[in-house]
């Protein structure tokens, strides 16, 4: 194995003469073994927070070994990336290196940034200039991170962004573009990464699944390209402002909210690409949105080119809900998963009402057609858009529904949920052509009981095959279905109609 640790004592060694630390970085980046590319990232990281910390060095020596270092290991950052985002065997504890790296790089060239504005540095323009770009987009990722973990961004960094473009702006590269690394294959500014950042903030992507957050991201790499950070709002356009001497997050322009150290942008451009790009959509996949390789299709780029849209439009995106809610507070009894709540329903006949035996989820509103909960636990990982949900509480005495909607925070997650109906039955399912098989659960909410007045027959997906016969078991009585056309594919499972063709005995 690759002696990392070795290397980087060697490196950054209070006895190494400064003059040698370029050369050695060379070598460090230089022989490192792709197979062993996590625990490369995690001694670059070591590496880079010593060099933060060594107040002794230069910044020509700073900036130039912290491009190089950068410059040679963003690919392999990128592999551990790709590998998480792929859900690779063993990829599940990549996340916080994958945080730490932007990090500890952008916290480094702050440090840069900082000691250029104590110094003259007329001759290291260039590399600062690409050092505060490489600072700005590694801001941008971790708001782009947060947002697919349902997080905020904190503070800091927006503060540190805002610092980086103030930097930029002051020494008159803003709007320069700039290739971020050697092969990446296009040119980019600081005013433009800082937009981006800005424009996935504004996206609302709390119930937004994770492929179209990083569907979105992606399409703002062509979507941001015009636009452009003015000193003044532009009057009736729609217009959305940063504060660059607050550490708050983007926002829309609201009376009494102009001031020097604003900037403001409008989206106009951006609604008018979206607009066409659905046009597109309607005949074909065009090829710049295939060529992002998400796996979409044409409906589901479709979709997320509506929503978003809507969100950055005249009304700053503001969702309607499809019926008000009125507060309330309240424990309830939660089960997460299509599997775990239609076998629980099947086997449990105990009052769901009765108060929860553990203290972690409160309703907090609710209204004809869903429910606000806070999740105060810790197993958030198993909470995701798409997931069915049954709540019961003593207002609430058995309700199935979806997540629509998650943004964590600090003192709890908030969990908006669509509600199917209630009072759900438990079902088996039984290949007749298959005795041996083990049978299904499955899920059926009656018309009654279901808020949209249809019923709803919840199946694994493994099974929803259009005229394929099945055997339903409910409540002591058989009977022969034939399935019709699924209804809807949800993440975990199909809802589909059926005919009933006979009862058995």
């Amino acid at each position: 194995m690759f002696d990392f640790k070795s290397l980087v004592s060697s490196l950054l060694s209070k006895d190494s003469p400064e003059s040698d630390i370029l050369p050695s970085a060379t070598v460090l980046v230089r022989d490192l073994p792709q197979t062993e590319y996590f625990t490369a990232t995690v001694e670059i990281i070591k590496a880079v927070a010593k060099i933060s910390a060594d107040v002794k060095m230069s910044l020509k020596e700073r900036v130039r070994t912290l491009l190089y270092i950068d410059e040679k290991a963003h690919s392999i950052q990128r592999r551990l990336r790709n590998d998480y985002l792929d859900q690779k065997p063993g990829s599940k504890n990549y996340l916080p290196t994958i945080l730490a790296y932007w990090h500890e790089l952008a916290n480094a060239y702050h440090i840069c940034v900082r000691l250029a504005e104590k110094s003259n540095g007329s001759s290291l323009d260039d590399e600062l200039a690409l050092a505060t770009l490489r600072g700005l987009n590694y801001q941008k990722q971790l708001v782009t991170w947060s947002a697919m973990r349902y997080l905020k961004p904190e503070a800091t960094v927006w503060q540190q962004a805002y610092r980086f473009y103030q930097y930029a702006e002051a020494h008159d590269f803003s709007r320069t573009p700039m290739r971020l690394f050697e092969d990446h294959p296009w040119e980019v500014s600081c005013e433009t990464v800082l937009i981006h950042a800005c424009m996935m903030h504004l996206a609302q992507t709390d119930n937004m699944q994770q492929t179209e957050i990083l569907a979105t991201d992606r399409l703002l790499n062509i979507l941001c390209q015009p636009l452009k950070l003015d000193f003044q709002p532009q009057p009736k356009r729609t217009v959305f402002l940063v504060n660059l001497t607050l550490p708050e997050p983007p926002r829309r322009m609201l009376r009494g909210m102009a001031g020097k150290d604003c900037r403001y942008w409008n989206t106009e451009q951006v609604t008018q690409k979206l607009a066409d790009l659905m046009f597109d959509l309607d005949q074909r996949l065009p090829s710049a949105l295939a060529n992002f390789g998400l796996g979409l299709t044409q409906k589901d780029w479709s979709t997320i080119c509506e929503k978003l849209a809507v969100r950055w439009s005249d009304d700053g995106g503001k969702s309607h809900r499809k019926a008000e809610r009125s507060p309330k507070l309240e424990s309830a009894t939660v089960d997460i998963g299509f599997e775990r709540i239609a076998y629980l329903t099947k086997v449990q006949d105990d009052d769901r009402a009765a108060p929860p035996e553990n203290d972690d989820w409160r309703i907090t509103d609710y209204s004809a057609t869903g429910l606000g909960l806070t999740y105060l636990g810790k197993s958030v990982d198993e909470l995701a858009l798409g997931r069915l949900i049954r709540v019961c509480s003593l207002s609430h005495s058995d309700a199935l529904g979806i997540i629509r909607r998650l943004s964590r925070h600090k003192n709890g997650t908030l969990v908006g949920v669509e509600i199917l109906g209630t009072q759900p039955a438990g079902i088996t399912l039984i290949e007749p052509d298959s005795p041996d098989s083990t049978p299904a659960s499955a899920l059926y909410i009656t018309q009654l009981n279901s808020t949209k007045s249809q019923r709803w027959f919840l199946i694994p997906k493994a099974l929803a095959e259009p005229g394929r016969e099945l055997h339903l078991v409910a409540q002591g009585k058989t009977y022969k279905i034939r399935l019709k056309s699924p209804s809807q594919e949800l993440q975990e499972c199909a809802h589909i109609d059926f005919d009933t063709l006979a009862k058995l005995e």
